[in-house]
C-alpha cells in the first residue's frame, strides 16, 4: 500500500513544470532535456498509482483544477518552444543560407522555370 498522497506528487509536478517554463523562458537549453526527463517520470509514476488511488477513495475534487492548470501550462511552454524553435531555425537559415532547401520541387527559390502554354505544334501522321 502506498503512503504518498496524491497531492505530494501533484506538488512535485507543479514545482519541476515551474523550473520547466523558466528554463524556456530564459532560454536554458542544457536543462531542458533533464527538466523534461524529470517531469516524464514523475507524471509515469502518477499514472501508475492513479488507479490505486481511486479504488481507495484518495482522488480529491480538487484534484481535476489542478490537472487543468497543469495542462493548460504545458500547452503554453509548447506553443514557447515552437516560437523559440523557429527563432533559431530562422536565425541558422541567415548563418547558413545553402542549408535552406527550396519551397517548390525542382527549379530555383521560387519554383519551376516557366511553363509552355499548352499549345502543341501540329502532329501529323
Amino acid at each position: 500500500m502506498s503512503t504518498i498522497q496524491p497531492d505530494s506528487y501533484f506538488d512535485a509536478l507543479e514545482v519541476q513544470f515551474n523550473d520547466l517554463a523558466l528554463a524556456v523562458a530564459t532560454g536554458d537549453a542544457e536543462t531542458l532535456p533533464a527538466l523534461s526527463e524529470q517531469i516524464q517520470k514523475t507524471a509515469v509514476s502518477l499514472a501508475g498509482v492513479w488507479q490505486q488511488w481511486q479504488r481507495q477513495g484518495l482522488v480529491e475534487p480538487g484534484i481535476a483544477e489542478r490537472v487543468k492548470a497543469l495542462a493548460e501550462g504545458l500547452q503554453i511552454v509548447r506553443s514557447s518552444l515552437l516560437r523559440r524553435a523557429m527563432l533559431v531555425e530562422q536565425a541558422l537559415n541567415l548563418v547558413v543560407p545553402a542549408s535552406v532547401d527550396p519551397t517548390y520541387a525542382g527549379g530555383g527559390y521560387y519554383g519551376a522555370g516557366p511553363k509552355s502554354s499548352g499549345r502543341l505544334a501540329a502532329v501529323s501522321a
